[in-house]
This record gives C-alpha cells, sequence and structure tokens, in this order.
C-alpha cells in the first residue's frame, strides 16, 4: 500500500484495466507541457561592452550631433551652429550624453523591474506521484497515479498590500531617477559657470602681467640710468613675478574648468575648444531679498526628490508591515488532485496548514514595524536636515552677496582712479610709471571683484541645489518630475529619447 501523499488521499486497492495508466500518463504529459509553454518567456540578450568601441564612441562625441539638434528643437531652443551654448542648452547637452543618466535610467528599470516580481503571488505546483507493483499484486493493472495541483492561499490583505509595495518601490526608482536629471545639470551647470569666470579672470591676470612687466622693465630703464635706486627694481621685479605666477594659476584653472565642464557634459574636451559659450546676465545674480523666504522653505522642505523618495520608502514599509500583519494567520495552501489506483479514478483534496510550534508572526510583525519607523524618521531627518542647510545657504549668499557687492565698489574706485591717472600723464602731470601702478591696481580691484561674484554664485548653486529646482538664470526647461523617465544616452542605442 503506498503511503499517503501530500495533497492526495490514500491509494485504495483496486484493479482496473491495462492501457488507463498509459492514457493518464500521457494525458498528465501533455498537461505538464502546456503548463511549462505557459511560464517560458525570452531572455533579452545583450553583448559584453566593447571598451575599445565604447572608447571610440566617446571620443567622437560632439556638440553638433544630430540627435542632440532634434531634442533641442523639441525644447524649442536654437541649435543652429553660431548659437552660443547658454544654460539651457548646456543642460540638454548633458541629459543627452551624460553617461550617469545611462545608469541612473538602467537602475530605475532594475527597480521596477524588482518591485514587479516582489508583487507576483507565488505559483501553483503540481504533484506527480506514479506507482507500480513489481510483485504481490493480483491481475489488473499494477499502476497507482497521483497528480495534485498545490495552490498556496494569500494572506488577508496580502494581494493589496503587495501592490502598494510594487507601487512605492516604483515611485521610489522614477524619483531617484528624475533626481539624477537634477544632478546631471547641477554639475553642467556649475562647470560652465567655473569656465566663464576662469576665462574672465585669465583676461585679467594677463593684463596684471603684462602690466607689471612693463613697469618692471620701465624702472630697469631708470636704474641703468641712474634715475632709480636698486631696491625700486627689487620690488617691481617681485611683483612682476607675482603675476606671472598668478597668470600661470589662473591659466591653469581655466584649463581644469573646462576639462570639468566635458566631463560634466559628457563629450572629450576637443568637442567644447570652438563652440561659443554663454550665460546671459552672469554677473548680475539676483539680490537675498529677492529670493522669498517661506516661499524656499516650502520648496526645500516639500518638494525635494531625495525626500519624496523617502516618502515613497516610507510607504512601501507601511505596506510591507501591513503584508507582515496578515501572516498572524497560518500559511494555507489547498491540493485538489486525482488519483488512478489501479482502475479506480479517484478525487483528493488536501490542505497543507503550516503550524506555527516553533515562531510565531509576532518577530515578523516587530521588524516591519521597526523597519517602518525607521522610514518614517529618515523623512523627519531629512526634512530637519533639509531646512538647516536652506538657512546655512540662504545666510552663505547674502555674505557672499555683500562681499562681491563691496568688491564692486572698490573695483569702480580703482577704475576711477586709473582714469584720472591717465588724464594726469597726459596731462603731463605724472610719469608713465605711476600710471601703470594705477592701472594694475585697477586690475587687481577687478580681478578680486571676479573672484567674489565667483564665490557668490556658487553660494547661489549651492541654494538652488538645497532646493533642487531653478534659482537663477530663469529656465525654459521643465523641472525634473518623478513621472518623467530620464532620457536614453546609452553607447549602445542609436536612438535618444529627449
Amino acid at each position: 500500500m503506498p503511503a499517503p501523499k501530500r495533497g492526495s488521499a490514500p491509494a485504495a486497492d483496486t484493479r482496473g484495466g491495462s492501457r488507463a495508466p498509459a492514457i493518464a500518463t500521457r494525458t498528465a504529459l501533455r498537461a505538464l507541457l502546456v503548463l511549462g509553454l505557459a511560464g517560458c518567456a525570452a531572455v533579452p540578450t545583450a553583448p559584453a561592452p566593447d571598451l575599445q568601441r565604447q572608447a571610440q564612441a566617446l571620443d567622437a562625441r560632439r556638440l553638433d550631433d544630430p540627435g542632440l539638434a532634434a531634442a533641442e528643437a523639441r525644447l524649442q531652443l536654437p541649435s543652429a551652429t553660431d548659437a552660443a551654448w547658454t544654460p539651457d542648452r548646456i543642460t540638454v547637452a548633458a541629459w543627452y550624453f551624460d553617461p550617469a543618466l545611462a545608469q541612473a535610467r538602467a537602475g530605475a528599470r532594475r527597480a521596477e523591474a524588482d518591485a514587479a516580481l516582489a508583487s507576483q503571488r507565488s505559483n501553483p505546483t503540481l504533484q506527480l506521484s506514479p506507482e507500480k507493483i513489481f510483485s504481490g499484486g493480483g491481475v489488473g493493472s499494477p499502476w497507482t497515479i497521483g497528480a495534485a495541483l498545490l495552490i498556496p492561499l494569500l494572506h488577508p490583505g496580502e494581494s493589496a498590500a503587495r501592490r502598494d509595495i510594487a507601487a512605492a518601490d516604483t515611485e521610489q526608482a522614477r524619483d531617484q531617477a528624475a533626481l539624477a536629471l537634477w544632478q546631471s545639470r547641477t554639475r553642467a551647470l556649475g562647470a560652465l559657470r567655473e569656465v566663464l569666470l576662469a576665462r574672465r579672470a585669465q583676461a585679467l591676470a594677463q593684463h596684471v602681467a603684462t602690466a607689471a612687466a612693463g613697469y618692471r622693465d620701465r624702472v630697469r630703464r631708470r636704474v641703468a640710468a641712474g634715475a632709480s635706486g636698486r631696491d625700486a627694481e627689487l620690488a617691481a621685479e617681485l611683483d612682476a613675478q607675482r603675476a606671472a605666477a598668478d597668470l600661470a594659476n589662473r591659466t591653469a584653472q581655466r584649463g581644469a574648468a573646462e576639462h570639468a565642464l566635458a566631463g560634466a557634459i559628457g563629450v572629450p574636451w576637443s568637442a567644447l575648444r570652438t563652440v561659443p559659450l554663454a550665460w546671459p546676465q552672469l554677473q548680475a545674480p539676483p539680490a537675498p531679498d529677492a529670493l522669498p523666504a517661506s516661499a524656499l522653505a516650502q520648496d526645500a522642505a516639500w518638494n525635494r526628490l531625495d525626500l519624496a523618495a523617502l516618502l515613497a520608502h516610507y510607504r512601501a514599509s507601511a505596506a510591507r508591515l501591513r503584508e507582515a500583519a496578515g501572516t498572524r494567520y497560518p500559511a494555507t495552501s489547498v491540493a485538489p488532485g486525482y488519483i488512478y489506483d489501479r482502475g479506480r479514478r479517484k478525487f483528493a483534496f488536501g490542505i497543507d496548514v503550516e503550524l506555527p510550534l516553533f515562531h510565531g508572526a509576532g518577530a515578523r510583525i516587530r521588524a516591519a514595524a521597526a523597519a517602518r519607523d525607521e522610514a518614517a524618521a529618515a523623512v523627519q531627518a531629512r526634512q530637519a536636515r533639509i531646512l538647516n542647510e536652506l538657512d546655512a545657504a540662504r545666510a552663505d549668499y547674502a555674505e557672499r552677496y555683500a562681499a562681491w557687492q563691496r568688491m564692486l565698489d572698490v573695483a569702480a574706485a580703482a577704475r576711477k582712479s586709473a582714469a584720472r591717472a591717465r588724464t594726469q600723464r597726459r596731462a603731463g602731470q605724472i610719469d608713465r610709471g605711476r600710471e601703470t601702478v594705477a592701472e594694475v591696481a585697477a586690475a587687481h580691484a577687478e580681478l578680486a571683484a571676479v573672484d567674489a561674484l565667483g564665490a557668490a554664485l556658487n553660494s547661489l548653486g549651492r541654494l538652488e541645489d538645497v532646493l533642487q529646482r531653478p534659482l537663477w538664470p530663469a529656465s525654459t526647461l521643465a523641472p525634473p518630475a518623478a513621472t518623467d523617465p530620464p532620457p536614453s544616452s546609452s553607447l549602445t542605442e542609436t536612438a535618444h529619447a529627449h
């Protein structure tokens, strides 16, 4: 007598014809084949990354790419070859080329796929138990064949909880992808700002170095003629060397800024050599009083993308707690089945019930509740940190802006002194050397004003990053949203979806 099968009734001692087992076996095999084919899925294939080909593709990237021009046209941006590359155009180029966005998009797809996988319920299990008597049996069929379909039942509320978990995880993945778009814009515009300021600073440093070298040469001639002392020549030489060292430093900073801009966009440095870069009103950032405090606090504390992702994580944790609460009821499976028992056909119905002998659902519920509370605390902690960062960023921008305004006043006064010195020299009231000293002082003041402007603009950029929305300059591009997928920029794709 065969042992009872899981989810089926014990086989009875009956006899029957000899062809029935073969028919039943063929029927079972056909059913298995149909179910197996129904579970088949195509596996997407992709070639392994070809490092040499990818390097060549990266090196061949240019800002006159037809796909980028089409993306700009869709966004109603100028795409003519002689059009200046403004902040909006640089942002779109970064969204088009930046490899980090391809990685973010792949991560979002993976997270959405994981969420869909987690929401699936377990498949039924087919149980087959064929037996054949080799000795001791009487006449008739020696076969006993049992088949049962084990179907796990869901806990109360489990289906809705899984759907909520999948929806929250998917929303979190999209928030992370939108955050990657914002971070790409931040990197690109910060690098563009540094390039333009570095170019301006290098031009001023070149003027200072040229003027200092000319003054040194004139002092040398006066010393040679006996009109000045050796100490004046040494002081002029020291000033000229300092100006030359500062020029070399500013030139290196410009090169580093241009390479950083190329990296932020995702193109080689050679692609930026000849393109015109522009930032309208770069030297006219908004005054701190023009930024309303209440609106900034609302944007920072309510509308940040990373905060939205944490809220989605909290909703997923709360849904997992509801799912864990359903495990208070024993896990149950039903197993309707069929038995061919040596010529007799039977219907079987089995029930599997989990027995909580070693542990109950308490530990799982406590763990899920702790995860939910941790997610809630993470939201509160992030919000508190955001508000603190906002206060610090606003105060820093106010100080940097005021310092820049003071340097503008100093530079204006130095320019007036240089203009007055030129007038006096033409009138024969002072010599060329004193005029040069005034011009160098004015250039130094201009250089200090450019440095102060750079500090103020960097501070404004940090304030924008706290808010995660554009403040200045005004942008015609829509801000990143969780519902908008990141643009395609994969090297293996021929079309770009912007």
